[in-house]
């Protein structure tokens, strides 16, 4: 525990991963949630019928887009047309943006963005993000930093992609905060016309631009503005001496992994901490990146360093987010008690 103690209390450029767990630890659901509240809302029997009760809202939606492929206006299966199947995505692709747009506390992302803050001081602060809503956005607000998504603007911000590949500070200052959201935002929208924007007004019929989660979502994610992030987080892993911390991700998306993947055997400088908040998540972790000797992976009891898995000894599972950010509040409280004792001496 102590070592990785050093390492996140020691000023270095680190950069975060953020997956669905963090949300759900503020109070947003999670897949599992989402698949409950997106079963509630399905009212076609002749859909249920095609579903299995081991089906995820990832599944679901999959099966909706498999049956767009293959219908079309004149044709039907299992008595349902194309007009129908096109409702159904309608309404779960509402209930999913609903459920992840309530309101929930999001200090514990407060503590965080300040944590990083302090600890990249004159270092790109980067983080790249899986979720849709809008607790990052807040938190940092919340705590006055400035940050920039690669949007433009104040009226209608408009997407410039070269903005993303900037690592230079022409487009925005390097000490702001980078926030990349690799599978969109809730307010991320895209007009007829194909004009990539952010609009916080629900109230038009601008299309949502999300990678929701089905099979398409590799596809997604090969589009603007999305194919910019994820090639920001390619580069951002190649450069320099970084550590990137994974925080509420579960390894679910192929196209993520293969970027950290590509960090980890290019980049001898980059060292990967992941905290899982089970013990699943652990050896999925394991399974996907444990040849490396540059990762290392945290839960409960366990932990796997140096390709060894081993007892780990902390009062509190740390790969539960809260109990994560409460190790960083007492880093940063104790380095900011040491840097006044400090001033004091020189005075």
């Amino acid at each position: 525990m102590e070592n990785l103690l050093e390492i996140l209390a020691t000023p270095k450029q680190v950069g975060i991963l953020i997956g669905a767990g963090v949300s759900k630890a503020c109070g947003l659901p999670n897949i599992d949630g989402l698949t409950e509240e997106v079963r509630k809302i399905l009212k076609n029997d002749k859909f249920e019928n095609m579903l299995n009760d081991n089906d995820n809202v990832e599944t679901i939606l999959s099966k909706v887009q498999q049956l767009k492929a293959l219908l079309d206006d004149k044709k039907e299966i299992n008595d349902l047309s194309l007009k129908d199947v096109q409702t159904i995505e309608k309404s779960i692709k509402k209930v999913i943006f609903e459920k992840l747009s309530k309101k929930v506390a999001y200090v514990k992302l407060c503590n965080l963005v300040i944590w990083l803050n302090f600890i990249n001081r004159e270092y790109e602060k980067e983080i790249f993000t899986l979720n849709y809503d809008l607790l990052l956005e807040k938190a940092l607000e919340e705590v006055s930093l400035p940050y920039f998504t690669g949007f433009l603007g104040n009226v209608k911000p408009f997407f410039i992609s070269d903005s993303v590949d900037d690592f230079t500070g022409l487009y925005v200052k390097q000490s702001w905060t980078k926030l990349w959201k690799l599978h969109g935002s809730l307010n991320f929208k895209k007009s007829n016309e194909e004009k990539i924007f952010i609009e916080n007004n629900t109230d038009n019929d601008y299309e949502n631009l999300l990678v929701y989660p089905s099979m398409d979502k590799y596809l997604s994610s090969r589009k603007a503005p999305f194919i910019s992030y994820l090639d920001r987080f390619r580069k951002y892993l190649l450069g320099n001496e970084k550590v990137l911390l994974i925080l509420g991700y579960s390894f679910g998306d192929d196209h993520v992994n293969d970027i950290i993947i590509n960090g980890l055997n290019n980049n001898s400088r980059l060292s990967v901490f992941t905290f899982s908040f089970d013990e699943e998540t652990f050896k999925k972790g394991i399974e996907i990146l444990g040849m490396y000797p540059n990762i290392s992976i945290y839960t409960e009891k366990k932990k796997y360093v140096n390709k060894i898995e081993s007892e780990f000894k902390y009062e509190k599972n740390i790969g539960d987010f809260n109990n994560f950010v409460t190790i960083l509040d007492s880093l940063v409280n104790h380095n900011i008690t040491e840097t006044t004792k400090n001033n004091e001496k020189v005075k």
